[in-house]
């Protein structure tokens, strides 16, 4: 008999075994770096490298962010993600991920848990809005992660948030962005819960999850920009700076490129330095913005989404641009040049910087 089962098996396979609908999908990933290799020793305007992302990162890959609503989820402790009352399975969209498909979950601790025990046993929350993440120790982290799932606290939400309380996982109160959350939050008359303050386990009733409008390596919505754009407003506290005709955003305070353009009339700002209140002032005022790739220029996300042909112009210096970067600027329209250069750069550069500022 089983001889005839696996004739059978074998001819069931020949008969029915189809190609892939897609035999030659190349990783997105991989293949936008192919597609940048083959220019990165050219200094190229923005719109050339936003070129080499069609096809790969659609603009429309996140439909509009919608406020979501769950009953009988289970938060456990540290877990990363909100649990299924009756399955135990997490809930997707309670986790932050990354990358198209989601296919990474970086604070997710488990998928799966079992219910030992039936969820009226557990200490309770009538109703809670969760944060997928709410960590906000450094700059990059508070604007590519948290700030992605702030747009109900900034924007005007379908439903009025008023007096919910707004689970905060991964947030420290010595963090140093941690502040910025708290005080937007009593803005909106809402009311922080750390996880230090509360059991290993709780039942939520009734739950409200953001989604997000900004997915590392994956993609920025409009929504995104328009969260930026307000909570910038709320942060310059309305101080205004004079015009900057060259900004230079220094990356330390060590930076072998900023002596050197400061020489050449640059005014030169180490931006994650400042309070924030200078940083929306200086990024609002500067008619040419410089940097290289990094955590800063994401506050360029300050401008929100300008108008065709209009906003600073942008110099993007370094070895290979940050895909994430390009997506927040490709949606906010910015216009400008690559100019690749090494890490070290220095007086070298000098003559391209200008030539790109006309």
């Amino acid at each position: 008999m089983s001889d005839a089962l696996r004739q059978d098996s074998e001819l069931a396979a020949a008969s029915w075994l189809r190609d892939p609908l897609e035999a030659d999908h190349q990783d997105e990933l991989v293949a936008w770096h192919g597609r940048f290799a083959e220019t990165a020793h050219q200094r190229q305007p923005l719109s050339a490298l936003f070129d080499q992302l069609q096809g790969l990162y659609p603009t429309d890959l996140l439909p509009p962010p919608q406020l979501l609503e769950f009953r009988d989820l289970l938060w456990l402790k540290g877990s990363g993600g909100l649990f299924d009352g009756r399955s135990g399975r997490v809930v997707q969209a309670s986790c932050v991920s990354r990358f198209l498909r989601q296919r990474q979950l970086p604070f997710l601790r488990r998928h799966r848990i079992e219910l030992s025990q039936p969820l009226g046993r557990f200490p309770r929350l009538e109703q809670v809005v969760w944060l997928p993440t709410a960590g906000s120790s450094l700059f990059g982290e508070l604007f590519s992660e948290v700030l992605g799932f702030l747009w109900p606290f900034l924007l005007e939400p379908a439903e009025s948030l008023l007096g919910w309380p707004v689970l905060l996982p991964g947030c420290d109160p010595q963090d140093a962005y941690s502040a910025v959350l708290h005080q937007l939050l009593r803005e909106g008359h809402t009311f922080p819960l750390l996880e230090q303050h509360l059991p290993e386990a709780l039942h939520l009733e009734r739950v409200l999850i953001p989604e997000p409008g900004f997915r590392l390596h994956a993609a920025c919505t409009p929504l995104f920009l328009q969260a930026a754009t307000a909570l910038a407003d709320r942060l310059s506290q309305g101080a205004v700076a004079e015009p900057i005709e060259r900004l230079y955003l220094a990356r330390s305070d060590d930076d072998p490129l900023a002596p050197v353009l400061a020489e050449n009339g640059w005014a030169v700002l180490e931006l994650l330095a400042q309070p924030l209140p200078v940083q929306v002032a200086a990024i609002r005022a500067a008619e040419t913005i410089a940097g290289f790739g990094g955590e800063a220029l994401h506050a360029l996300a300050w401008l929100g989404e300008l108008p065709p042909d209009q906003g600073p112009q942008l110099l993007l210096l370094g070895t290979r641009p940050s895909l994430d970067l390009l997506l927040q600027f490709r949606a906010q329209g910015l216009i400008g040049c690559y100019v690749p250069c090494a890490d070290d750069a220095g007086l070298e550069v000098i003559d391209e910087l200008n030539a790109c500022v006309g």
